[in-house]
């Protein structure tokens, strides 16, 4: 009776024991997320990447319940806020924004340390086009006095680019190529500021994203001449496509969310179900179109394929520029 009672006793005390340690385990664990996150933004404030950054991850707090605080890091063309991304804690706490050409900063930049294994995909929310603007000052309206402004003066036209070898100067390229002239490049930290130097005559002509643009060109500050997009843009249709105007080439840059690397697969679910549920908001809809967004949705695995598609087709591109 006495080795029972004590048998009894052992049960009921491990038992009191894993049951204590279960609901410690359960305490420590507490679903995601449950505190800010920290959105990493590579360029300056008032570009396309933070505007669109901003409007998406409103609609993100209403999802997730929880507060997103964006940190803009600009400088050395992203490279410095991308750099301070990938070596970020994969816990989910900071996130950051991604484009079409990062994974291959390595081979354009010296001491360059990411690459496509740095981070972790998450959800594709964009893919912008840019838009062709003019300063007033230049006289030029359309791409064809644009050509012929570039052709009478090779290599002396100013181009402003929002940072050095990303999607706009990629669009440079492509119509350099195209229309047989070189423009001279200036690089800006960023879209927005390209703009603020054409408006202020310190810069011919500049491809910002739609987003960064709008502004100056509804103040009637810069001459908008062409769009990139395989189509006319719905709010502004009086803009032609570069198609339309000649040049049969298009160009739009992807704009995605990633982690560091090593972030877990359940929180990618969680992130990327909640980015889907905000891609099929109405009202999301509704301000993204108004803010000069081209909204475009790729989650999960199709997303995490794409994005090394991208790293390969962008790096066969980089290497034969750079021959």
């Amino acid at each position: 009776m006495k080795n029972r009672m004590v048998l009894a006793l052992v049960i009921l005390l491990v038992g009191a024991f894993l049951f204590a340690n279960g609901s410690a385990e359960t305490q420590s664990a507490p679903a995601y997320p449950n505190k800010t996150i920290q959105m990493i933004v590579p360029y300056g404030a008032g570009g396309g990447a933070d505007i669109s950054v901003r409007l998406v991850t409103k609609y993100l707090e209403k999802e997730l319940g929880q507060k997103f605080v964006i940190q803009n890091v600009s400088g050395g063309s992203g490279t410095i806020g991308f750099t301070q991304l990938a070596n970020a804690k994969a816990d989910g706490y900071t996130l950051g924004y991604f484009s079409s050409t990062q994974t291959n900063d390595g081979l354009l930049f010296e001491g360059i340390k990411y690459d496509n294994t740095s981070f972790t995909p998450i959800s594709m929310y964009a893919s912008d086009p840019h838009i062709v603007i003019a300063s007033k000052s230049s006289g030029i309206t359309n791409m064809k006095q644009l050509i012929e402004a570039a052709k009478k003066n090779p290599g002396s036209l100013t181009f402003g680019l929002g940072g050095a070898w990303t999607s706009h100067d990629f669009l440079r390229m492509n119509l350099e190529s195209a229309a047989g002239v070189t423009f001279k490049r200036m690089v800006f930290q960023g879209g927005a500021a390209a703009v603020t130097a054409v408006a202020g005559n310190n810069c011919s002509v500049a491809v910002p994203f739609v987003s960064e643009a709008l502004a100056q060109i509804e103040a009637g500050n810069v001459v908008p001449i062409a769009i990139s997009s395989s189509e006319r843009y719905a709010l502004a249709n009086q803009i032609p496509t570069i198609k339309e105007s000649g040049f049969d080439f298009e160009h739009t840059m992807w704009r995605a969310f990633v982690g560091p690397a090593g972030l877990s697969a359940d929180i990618v679910k969680v992130l990327d179900a909640a980015i889907g549920k905000v891609m099929s908001d109405s009202e999301f809809l509704k301000e993204a179109q108004a803010a000069g967004i081209f909204t475009r949705y790729i989650g999960g695995s199709e997303f995490a394929a794409f994005y090394e598609e991208n790293h390969q087709l962008y790096k066969k591109l980089i290497e034969t520029a750079l021959k």
